[in-house]
């Protein structure tokens, strides 16, 4: 038997995204049977099997009832369970053995459904807009410019996650924050966005130079512009994530700028920005048909300039698109 109580493998197993804060919730999932567990008070928004608990009942009882005819010896759980949830899932199985489930999730979840790759095409595609339709000028700041980006995707429909917006030597900082610093011409641009279109995640970066690029400049944007159409080369089905990494970063390494690709090539895509497959150095994750994962080798030379370039890819049975 497993159980989901995660906010997101709760959405992987029932497609509902429900957040019920301290109230708990699960998914329990035995054989081909799926029931959901959950507050009196959300239980109209799940389909299917529900069993309902209302504020001052143990919903161990209902977590209990739910789960009645299956083998429930031993249980598999997620990882982010919460121990308060932890101790309600014991009381209603004294008598279980207990393991960590998250490789399970981790595999399901690889392996996305065409409707689940749509969706990720379909945010990937509306990121585009927003990021193409922006306008800069001297003077606008990093958070401005964040700002109209999170707002053309809210109002095209999409939940957004981290907009991050970096001029000049910020671009040199992969994880910097949008700050109040002011787009002057003769910086170089980082512009990562990422948006869930029905909860799933694209994920998207441009730079590019803010006037004419210095010499230096497009030396290494063409390093990480040939790093990335090699990854992509790369990537079939059977090929490791890791051997995805080793086409990229082979490449900006044989260019000279090795201990400037500080970061892995890419990671997969669904309902978390980040999850499997794991395009890292000696990743072992195999990809198959239906992994959605980015590809975004960069080069960032501290107190100077970043530069990283970032697509969406989809494994199918003959190879690799881009959403």
């Amino acid at each position: 038997m497993i159980i989901a109580t995660t906010t997101v493998n709760f959405a992987y197993l029932t497609g509902v995204w429900l957040e019920t804060y301290e109230r708990f919730k699960a998914a329990v999932r035995c054989g081909d049977r799926l029931a959901a567990v959950v507050p009196a008070l959300d239980a109209g928004r799940v389909p299917g099997e529900v069993y309902s608990y209302r504020d001052g009942e143990d919903p161990a009882e209902a977590l209990r009832q739910s789960a009645a005819g299956c083998d429930a010896s031993v249980i598999y759980i997620d990882g982010g369970t919460a121990l308060r949830h932890f101790e309600i899932v014991k009381r209603a199985f004294p008598g279980a053995e207990y393991r960590l489930g998250d490789h399970i999730f981790r595999e399901w979840r690889m392996v996305k459904r065409r409707d689940e790759v749509e969706r990720i095409r379909a945010a990937a595609s509306a990121i585009r807009r927003a990021v193409e339709g922006l306008e800069l000028a001297p003077g606008v700041s990093e958070r401005q410019a964040a700002a109209r980006i999170y707002l053309a995707l809210y109002e095209a429909g999409l939940s957004p996650g981290p907009i991050l917006v970096q001029f000049g030597p910020n671009t040199a900082l992969p994880h910097q924050e949008p700050t109040d610093k002011r787009l002057r011409r003769g910086d170089a641009v980082v512009i990562d966005v990422s948006a869930a279109y029905q909860g799933y995640f694209g994920d998207l970066t441009k730079s590019f130079f803010y006037g004419e690029a210095p010499e230096e400049y497009k030396a290494a944007y063409a390093a990480v512009e040939e790093a990335q159409r090699a990854a992509l080369q790369s990537a079939r089905p059977g090929t490791s994530a890791g051997e995805v990494d080793r086409a990229a970063r082979s490449v900006i390494e044989t260019r000279g700028y090795g201990p400037h690709f500080i970061h892995r090539t890419g990671h997969g895509l669904g309902l978390e920005i980040h999850e499997a497959p794991d395009v890292s150095p000696g990743s072992r994750d195999v990809l198959k048909p239906g992994a959605v994962f980015t590809i975004e080798p960069g080069v960032y030379l501290p107190g100077k300039f970043g530069v990283r370039l970032e697509i969406d890819v989809h494994i199918t049975d003959q190879g690799a698109e881009v959403l």
